[in-house]
């Protein structure tokens, strides 16, 4: 950590290492993500190219079932 908060004679600022932090680490967490063939995020076996476009895809997912809830399903000890 070469900042000017912990020493003086640099020129980089406290704010510039968190950003370059969390660039990295977001980018990191979907290099992995992406590489993985069986994730929570995406189906098992999808190709690459599903497989990159695994946030835009996990987004719209999660939007439509907010807009379209589906039935909860009637437990088993209930008379129909």
């Amino acid at each position: 950590m070469n900042v000017a908060e912990i020493n003086p004679g640099s020129l980089e600022t406290l704010a510039h290492y968190v950003e370059a932090t969390i660039s990295f680490t977001v980018f990191t967490a979907y290099i992995v993500i992406t590489l993985q063939t069986q994730s929570s995020f995406h189906s098992p076996d999808s190709p690459l190219r599903v497989r990159a476009a695994w946030p835009g895809i996990f987004l719209w997912r999660m939007i439509h079932e907010k807009m379209n809830p589906r039935p909860k399903e009637k437990m088993a000890d209930e008379k129909v």
